[in-house]
């Protein structure tokens, strides 16, 4: 199933007011414009006057496709495709831009059957205060790489609508994943397809600075260290403000489309010499922790996560994961936590402290088991653990 990502704006009152001389709709359309989303309880009675008056006109419309841009490019969008979609429809951080998004996905579920029709609010984007712009960017950002979830063969961003100034980052966001972008001219029925380009991007400043982009993520912004040499290329992926820095939504798209071809962990000192002593095993070790973050992600509360180990006092934090990978058992001692990154999204970091493999787990006195306790003292101290990159499987 294709998915729409459509941003909403303002094309559906400006079209009203086109039709209809209303100056009471029109003083609180223009009260309304300057207000946040957060204000929207607040508003009632001049947000539900604009509504209510929207809603009519609309019902007195016997062409409802032209009744906005949004509405008009993805009746085209339906037509050129001929196959059906997931519509998203992402709103400003404004009254003005929810209101509209509520009421388009309401007529597009009257004209378009059997779709799934969703409206989100993104936090942030609004075009009244710069710095806040980037981060509602950011939101926007990550927002859509969470929709795709990783397959962007079946999405389609239309830019018909909303903010002129997200163009530029969702034109760049949509040719590094290799998505098509359409926009419509809402004067005629000219369906514009952007096409994609062979552009190459300098990978490698992501690759030799992973830990420091993972790091930025983490804390979402830190303080300007003088003895911190970052390297000339970074500096346009970042954003300062006074002595701080944080990614800016170029640095978000970018890191976010190499993030999307690898699983990030820290591991301890007990498991790299482990992964040195024992080279054919890495392969099981990285399926092995893999599948323990999906299931984190997925089943939190999965029993296998949480491996009963009877008379065994473990670090505080960590838990014992059971697995079997490739008819050998598993045992995995690990610690995890949750943060939430700068845009909004919430992340699971895992520590791999301490790991047994085949034998080692089933043998007659269950050595593993007093190995980690015994290995515990050495692995508790996370600070002393190493980056650790896993490359996804296709």
């Amino acid at each position: 199933m294709r998915k729409i990502i459509t941003m909403v704006g303002a094309s559906i009152f400006e079209n009203y007011f086109e039709k209809n001389d209303d100056e009471t709709i029109k003083k609180y359309y223009d009260v309304l414009k300057e207000k946040r989303e957060k204000d929207w309880d607040n508003e009632n009675e001049r947000r539900k006057s604009v509504e209510k008056a929207i809603r009519k006109w609309i019902q007195s419309e016997s062409n409802k496709k032209n009744i906005s841009a949004e509405i008009k490019s993805l009746l085209k969008l339906q037509e050129e495709l001929k196959e059906d979609f997931d519509i998203y429809l992402l709103c400003s951080d404004t009254i003005l831009s929810r209101l509209a998004g509520e009421i388009i996905k309401d007529i597009l579920s009257q004209l378009i059957n059997n779709q799934r029709i969703e409206t989100k609010v993104i936090g942030g984007l609004q075009i009244w205060d710069r710095k806040e712009f980037n981060t509602g960017m950011s939101n926007l950002i990550r927002e859509i790489y969470d929709i795709a979830g990783g397959y962007w063969d079946n999405v389609i961003i239309n830019i018909t609508g909303g903010y002129k100034a997200t163009i530029p980052y969702l034109t760049i966001l949509a040719q590094i994943n290799r998505c098509p972008i359409y926009y419509i001219f809402e004067e005629t029925d000219a369906l514009i397809k952007i096409p994609i380009i062979p552009i190459d991007i300098k990978w490698s400043i992501f690759e030799d600075n992973e830990k420091f982009f993972f790091e930025l993520e983490k804390h979402q912004i830190k303080e300007i260290d003088e003895k911190l040499k970052i390297d000339p290329d970074i500096t346009s992926l970042l954003e300062f403000v006074d002595n701080l820095y944080t990614l800016n939504p170029l640095g978000v798209a970018l890191w976010e489309r190499y993030k999307s071809n690898f699983e990030f962990f820290y591991i301890s000192e007990e498991v790299r010499n482990y992964l040195e002593r024992n080279p054919e095993r890495k392969k099981i070790f990285e399926k092995s922790v893999c599948e323990l973050k999906r299931r984190l992600k997925e089943n939190p509360h999965h029993p296998d996560l949480n491996h009963s180990l009877k008379n065994v006092n473990l670090p505080e934090g960590f838990k014992t994961f059971k697995h079997k990978e490739e008819d050998l058992q598993v045992r995995i001692l690990y610690n995890d936590e949750q943060y939430n990154t700068v845009y909004g999204s919430v992340e699971t970091l895992v520590y791999i402290g301490v790991i047994a493999i085949g034998s080692e787990v089933h043998n007659a006195e269950s050595e593993y088991v007093e190995a980690f306790e015994r290995q515990g003292e050495k692995i508790k101290n996370l600070e002393t653990y190493e980056f650790y990159k896993i490359k996804k499987e296709v």
